[in-house]
């Protein structure tokens, strides 16, 4: 008896002592790997989102430094714009957006009649305190914009309300 068992076709055998082989097998391996693989590639996914994330707003700051520098430029080339008109579109324009700790400044410090080029700065500093900062080095760093713009057709205006512009 013992002899015949030995000899009985492979393909016979009672599905109870069949091992876990073939498809079914690999399957549960595989899934190990998926969870081994989710484990190292979810960490640097999320920190590449925040990555992605502060860098959209360090663009956004960016934006509107340049937005706010432009609307002071403009308030102060207009007849008889001031330097507090330029101050005031500057603080405008940045809190618009809740930016605070900036600093504006400009070439000239009284808007006369003989000067013709008025250039605008505002700078901030970015610096934040994040996840994916204290990773990468942190550290902050200045965010700034300047526009010039040519003051024209500033000369005094005469009795009957023409310009001096011209023969």
């Amino acid at each position: 008896m013992v002899g015949a068992m030995k000899q009985q076709n492979p393909k016979k055998q009672n599905p109870k002592l069949r091992t876990r082989t073939g498809r079914s097998g690999r399957r549960f391996a595989r899934r190990g790997s998926a969870v081994v693989e989710a484990a190292v590639v979810a960490p640097l996914m999320i920190t590449a989102m925040f990555g992605m994330m502060e860098a959209g707003y360090a663009f956004m700051v960016k934006q509107t430094v340049t937005l706010a520098a432009r609307e002071g430029a403009r308030a102060g080339v207009i007849p008889g714009g001031t330097m507090s008109d330029v101050q005031n579109a500057v603080d405008e324009a940045m809190g618009a957006a809740n930016l605070s700790g900036y600093t504006t400044t400009s070439n000239i410090d009284d808007l006369g009649a003989s000067d013709t080029d008025l250039t605008v700065t505002v700078s901030i500093p970015f610096s934040r305190a994040s996840f994916t900062g204290s990773l990468l080095g942190g550290g902050s760093f200045q965010i700034s914009s300047s526009t010039t713009m040519r003051r024209e057709g500033l000369q005094e205006v005469d009795q009957a309300g023409a310009s001096g512009i011209g023969p």
